[in-house]
């Protein structure tokens, strides 16, 4: 072991730079394969960055009154240099996955080992395939609470490490407001960081009021919307199924939590090979090597142990998906872990099975069709289309791959008011169906027996209906709307 040691350390930063090219290579996998398709959800992200370019600046993702739009300024620094094209939105999640690790890293050399703390990041950075594929997907908010997180613990550490430094104070009141602003999953970060002040210097609590003015003003955003608006983003949301506090914790630590250390697959949710075996042996590991040693890092252990009971306040807990709601959980994970390993052939070890491992899943996960929407542009161009009602995970996408050439919303999902009355004011609307679906027809013949004159076509994906003239969108059968 020891020899392996030897050999761990003079081979480090090597090693770093490889897995860092792993890392970069998983994301550029996943964009340029079919794991990379446009949804409409980042496409909303894109259009949003595209209007905060023009100066139109909303406080939250269209349609809602949450998620704070600091990811998607991050998307329009980034599409403002490369242009509005997929991959430089699918970029600029990527960049910010790439300052979370580190920022983890940053965060584990105050309570870890340096190079358990450069594991630590390079864990966050190769895995797990779940959230390396969800570092290209432009959702609106993930990957900037969980940086803010990440920054609020970091200048919660400089305060008690580093000595009663004002700026220090500005900054976390400043980043605590602005994770406000992008998501309550600041929280998990806010009870470490809490903790830490009240164990090691109440007495500096004193000048807690130096962060009062700058977490305003990072909230201001929020405050402005609700304040307002009556406070909707106080209210709890709609969930398509309905699971309780305990029932929340059993599903995250049964179904989720193994996805982020990949023992069991995203999207399907099915075990690997000897999964639970292995599950449980890194929890039991964990425990062991917490009880055992006396260099614990508690505000990781407290930030994992509360994890938990803060992930079943929220209203996504019934989610297992690609375990979204649990990404924040990793940067404490992979902190614990590197840890526990402390050696540098087995952070190595780690570090290596966590890509391997990643490599597997993200080859195996499931593809997003259709690839491509370019033939379907082409043609609705061709056809003199410029406004469109498609259903939503079509809509946006088209408005967005076209550069907004064409105007497209779902009337049964709108997003975004102007666009869906821009569609609705149409002189010559069109609607596109998906190919094959018996809709496209009815609403032809419907429309002629109205008296309005109509033509159809096809594209690649598409069963489209234009009306030469303007429609009504009220006066159009609810089975026949998209």
């Amino acid at each position: 072991m020891r020899a392996l040691d030897r050999l761990s350390e003079r081979a480090w930063p090597a090693f770093v730079v490889l897995a860092a090219l792993v890392g970069l290579g998983f994301r550029v996998f996943a964009v340029v394969s079919d794991l990379g398709v446009l949804d409409s959800d980042e496409a909303v992200v894109g259009l949003m960055a595209r209007r905060m370019l023009d100066g139109e600046v909303q406080a939250f993702f269209w349609g809602q009154h949450y998620a704070g739009t600091v990811e998607t300024a991050v998307a329009a620094l980034v599409i403002a240099v490369a242009g509005p094209s997929v991959a430089a939105l699918k970029a600029s999640v990527a960049l910010l996955a790439a300052v979370a690790a580190v920022l983890t890293w940053r965060v584990g050399r105050r309570l870890v080992a340096e190079r358990a703390a450069q594991a630590a990041g390079l864990l966050l950075w190769v895995g797990p395939a779940a959230y390396v594929w969800y570092s290209t997907k432009a959702r609106g908010f993930y990957w900037a609470a969980l940086v803010l997180g990440l920054l609020l613990l970091l200048c919660a550490l400089r305060v008690v490490q580093d000595g009663d430094r004002r700026r220090d104070w500005i900054a976390m009141g400043l980043v605590a407001g602005l994770g406000w602003w992008v998501s309550p999953t600041i929280a998990y970060f806010g009870v470490p960081a809490a903790a830490l002040l009240l164990v090691h210097r109440p007495g500096r609590l004193r000048n807690t009021w130096v962060a009062v003015g700058p977490l305003l003003v990072g909230a201001l955003p929020w405050l402005w919307h609700n304040l307002f608006t009556g406070f909707p983003s106080l209210e709890p949301l709609e969930q398509p199924e309905q699971l309780g506090y305990l029932g929340g914790i059993r599903r995250l630590a049964g179904q989720v939590a193994p996805m982020v250390v990949n023992l069991r697959r995203p999207i399907s949710a099915t075990w690997v090979p000897l999964g639970p075996v292995l599950y449980l042996a890194l929890g039991l590991a964990l425990v062991v090597a917490v009880v055992r040693r006396k260099d614990r890092p508690w505000p990781l252990v407290l930030g994992l142990v509360a994890f938990p009971f803060l992930y079943s306040v929220f209203p996504g807990r019934w989610w297992v998906g690609e375990g979204r709601y649990a990404l924040f959980l990793t940067p404490f994970l992979v902190l614990l872990v590197a840890w526990a390993a402390r050696r540098p052939a087995a952070l190595v070890a780690a570090v290596s099975v966590f890509a391997v491992s990643s490599g597997v899943l993200l080859v195996g996960l499931g593809r997003e069709t259709p690839r491509s929407v370019d033939g379907d542009i082409r043609e609705l161009r061709a056809a003199g289309v410029t406004e469109l009602w498609a259903d939503y995970w079509t809509s946006y996408r088209v408005m967005y791959e076209s550069r907004e050439r064409i105007t497209s919303t779902s009337a049964l999902a709108a997003r975004h008011t102007p666009t869906l009355r821009r569609v609705a004011r149409s002189a010559r609307p069109a609607w596109g169906y998906p190919r094959g679906d018996a809709r496209a027809a009815a609403l032809a013949t419907h429309l002629r027996s109205t008296g309005v004159d109509v033509r159809t076509f096809r594209t690649p994906h598409l069963r489209v209906v234009v009306a030469d003239g303007r429609v009504d969108p009220g006066t159009i059968p609810p089975e026949l709307r998209v």
